[in-house]
């Protein structure tokens, strides 16, 4: 078996192949100065101000292995979520 360099490619190709690349722009002012907004919604805002008591609550109750759900309560709660949107 004879093994020659004919059809060898090359394993990385030379810089001087490639065009110069796309010159940068800079950040906007408006951009820089913290010209955008967002809008959170009154469920987000709900989540983010947990009420601390429940929470403590429930996590006592997961722990202590005491925290049950019915499948027939998780399945109507998902529904009516569903029938909100």
């Amino acid at each position: 078996m004879r093994i020659d360099g004919l059809n060898r490619t090359p394993l990385q190709r030379g810089a001087e192949k490639s065009g110069p690349s796309a010159p940068q722009t800079p950040i906007g002012k408006e951009a820089a100065a913290g010209s955008d907004h967002a809008e959170i919604s009154a469920l987000a805002q709900s989540l983010a101000t947990p009420n601390a008591d429940r929470i403590e609550q429930l996590r006592l109750q997961v722990q202590s292995g005491q925290y049950d759900v019915s499948a027939e309560t998780i399945a109507t709660a998902v529904i009516n979520a569903h029938l909100k949107e």
